[in-house]
């Protein structure tokens, strides 16, 4: 019966190798989905359509995973103070993680600004040709 039981090293071990895993994946799809960020114009990496949807998800069930490991390291070693001293990087890294992703939500937002700002620039444009081509009198009726 003990045998089969999965001891906390080897929890650790597959959670570790979960999160290095989950690292890589998000490193190809970044590849295909940011190529700006490594300086190329179009994407380097052909990815499926699907992996679209599950690539935002993965930043979440790293911080989740790594969450589930440092709880593991605190169970095993049962102090705070030594759990800081010992894996301080990897609280850090933790912490960082929703940190970074609101940065990249701001990114998203500042480009649907942008797309906005400039459709809202179109449309004046257009309104303003409408108004140069058509010229609208004072009583608002087009002139002939």
């Amino acid at each position: 019966m003990v045998g089969s039981l999965i001891t906390l090293t080897r929890l650790h071990r597959i959670i570790n190798y979960s999160i290095l895993s989950l690292v890589i994946l998000f490193f190809i799809g970044s590849l295909e989905l940011m190529p700006e960020l490594y300086i190329a114009s179009k994407p380097i990496v052909d990815l499926p359509a699907w992996m679209d949807q599950y690539w935002y998800s993965i930043p979440w069930m790293i911080f989740g995973l790594a969450s589930l490991d440092i709880f593991l390291k605190y169970r095993k070693v049962g102090s705070l103070r030594v759990l800081v001293r010992k894996n301080w990087m990897d609280i850090i890294m933790l912490a960082l993680i929703p940190f970074l992703f609101v940065f990249k939500m701001a990114k998203v937002s500042i480009k649907a600004y942008k797309v906005l700002k400039a459709s809202k620039s179109w449309s004046k444009l257009v309104h303003l040709a409408k108004k140069m081509l058509y010229g609208k009198s004072d009583s608002g009726k087009l002139r002939e």
